[in-house]
């Protein structure tokens, strides 16, 4: 529960690399069940992205990373309110791409019954 009120700089940190860990299995998940033939990219943004592997491996892979850099450094400078605020909304995408992990591994669990 500490980890995940605490809204100091270094704890932000691991929480955005444990957002970019997600966002990079989110990724890998989604190529090997579009691999399958049996599934789409539900992401409307994202379907013709997916079509190039060196676009993929940008928009998803060291966009993030760059992005999640600069966050960082930024939090050098944020007051406590911003802090806070950063945790939340860290918090709130950790969530999310938890979840949408998740759903990627019932959607495995669930080819074992389909193929």
């Amino acid at each position: 529960m500490y980890f995940l009120k605490n809204y100091q700089q270094q704890n932000l940190g691991l929480k955005l690399g444990l957002l970019y860990l997600l966002n990079i299995t989110d990724i890998i998940f989604t190529l090997m069940l579009i691999q399958t033939g049996l599934f789409l990219e539900a992401n409307p943004l994202m379907a013709p992205i997916l079509n190039n592997s060196m676009t993929t491996f940008l928009i998803k892979g060291i966009l993030p990373a760059a992005l999640f850099i600069y966050l960082y450094i930024r939090l050098n400078h944020a007051t406590t309110k911003q802090l806070k605020i950063s945790n939340i909304a860290i918090l709130i995408m950790v969530l999310f791409y938890t979840l949408v992990n998740i759903l990627h591994l019932i959607w495995f669990s669930l080819l074992a019954f389909i193929a």
